[in-house]
Formats: structure tokens, C-alpha cells, sequence
């Protein structure tokens, strides 16, 4: 059976083509490079389910605009999982203010889990870093936000008064103009951080978490990660799948 699902994200939307609970090809794209609405309207064709699947982490009314311009037959399959639904797969750590969580990143760990029985860790590199621990009984310990090595460089692009992205650079230590400077700091800050964390959670609960990566980012995390790391680009859309109607 053929369906759809679709992610939301901060920066670009996803629409992955689902067949058999199997994803067999993703569509991304910045909301401001196409009209969302066309695009969609062009990828989805032949729906053989009752629902689109969607998670989105950015504003609702911005959902509910895109939503209200699409053919009704189209628009009436749209189902947004949200954080409490996702109970009966895993218990989240977060106690108060469900909704706070972002869904994405319980999407992930409901997908990561139906791929070892071990302790796991996911590693989520899109606009922001999130990183999030799933023990062996399902149970979600909790995570860390961090600031992605582009949002750290966004933030001196605004500062400065001048572009350093014209300059050439070098991943240096000893960097000798602002753009190596900055990249070569950034390029420290995201990726060895991402190393501690990953240490200090596996130092403090005595285990040795399988550890995934995902989002658009998830190649160089692997480059410069000093553990193995699976990576599985489809992971988001995987943990959606499992809410498609029987």
C-alpha cells in the first residue's frame, strides 16, 4: 500500500514515499525555494491510505495555512502526531509540559528502539543538535539542545560588519583571519561537544549505548565522532510509520 508522510522541520519540510511501511524516496525542500503547497500537490499522487502522517515542530498557524490551501483530498488525510501519542511507545522523560518536547525527537527514539534492544542514544544534526538517551526498558532519560555549527556561525554573520564567508579558510588551531577563526572555533564547539556528551552519558550510567545519527548534518557528526555511529537518514519518517492505521 502506497502512503505518505510528511516532517515539518524548522529550516526545510520532507515529503517521504512510503510503501509497504518501507520509505522508498524523500523530497526535501527550503520553504522559501517552491511553493510548499504545489510541491506537495505534485508529490503526493495516488494515495492508497486513510492518512498522511506528519510531525511538525514549527508554529501551528503556519501548518494550518499550508493545510487550508490544499486540494480537500489531500488535506482531510493529514494527521500531525503529537508528543502524547507517542506514550504508548516509550515513556518520556519529560513529566511537565509535554508538549515542550519536541515531537521529532521522540519520533526518532521510537524508531531507534525498534533497532536494538540496547540502550541507545540518537543524535538528531538539523538547524539545532539534539541529542537524547533511550534505555534498554524504552525509557527516555532526557537529552541536551545545542546550537548546530551553522546556527554559530549565523550568529557572527550578524554580529560582524563585514561577510568573512568571502574569505578562504583552514580548519587550524592557529587560524590567521576571521573566517578560520570562526569555522575552525564552530567546527570545535559543535563536533568535540557532541564527543563529551556522548562520554559523560555513557561514563555516568555504565553502558555503551549504540548511538545513531540523523538530520542534514549527520555525515560530518559521523566524520568527527570518536564512536561508531549508524546512520539512518529516513529515522524521523520510520518512527511515523509506526502510527499508520492498521
Amino acid at each position: 500500500m502506497k502512503s505518505y508522510v510528511i516532517d515539518f522541520g524548522h529550516t526545510n519540510y520532507k515529503i517521504g514515499s512510503v510503501e509497504n511501511n518501507k520509505i522508498i524516496s524523500i523530497f526535501k525542500s527550503g520553504y522559501h525555494e517552491h511553493s510548499i503547497v504545489d510541491e506537495i500537490t505534485s508529490k503526493i499522487q495516488h494515495i492508497e491510505s486513510k492518512e498522511i502522517l506528519c510531525c511538525s515542530v514549527i508554529n501551528e498557524s503556519i501548518t494550518n495555512s499550508i493545510i487550508e490551501q490544499l486540494p480537500n483530498d489531500i488535506s482531510s488525510l493529514f494527521k500531525f502526531i503529537k508528543v502524547e501519542d507517542c506514550e504508548n511507545f516509550i515513556s518520556l522523560a519529560y513529566k511537565n509540559n509535554k508538549e515542550r518536547l519536541g515531537v521529532d525527537r521522540v519520533l526518532n527514539l521510537i524508531a531507534a528502539s525498534k533497532k536494538t534492544e540496547n540502550d541507545l542514544i540518537v543524535i538528531d544534526a538539523g538547524t539545532a543538535t539534539t541529542v537524547d538517551y533511550l534505555d534498554s526498558k524504552k525509557r527516555h532519560l532526557g537529552g541536551l539542545i545545542l546550537p548546530s555549527k551553522e546556527l554559530i556561525n549565523k550568529l557572527f554573520f550578524e554580529m560582524l560588519s563585514f561577510n568573512f564567508l568571502e574569505e578562504d579558510w583552514e580548519d587550524s588551531v592557529f587560524a590567521k583571519n576571521t573566517r578560520s577563526c570562526i569555522e575552525s572555533g564552530s567546527n570545535i564547539s559543535a563536533y568535540n561537544s557532541l564527543n563529551y556528551i556522548v562520554e559523560r552519558m555513557s561514563s555516568e550510567l555504565k553502558t555503551s549505548p549504540v548511538i545513531f545519527a540523523t538530520g542534514g548534518n549527520a555525515k560530518n557528526i559521523i566524520e568527527n565522532c570518536n564512536h561508531t555511529v549508524i546512520h539512518v537518514e529516513s529515522l524521523l519518517f520510520e518512527g511515523l510509520v509506526n502510527f499508520a492505521s492498521k
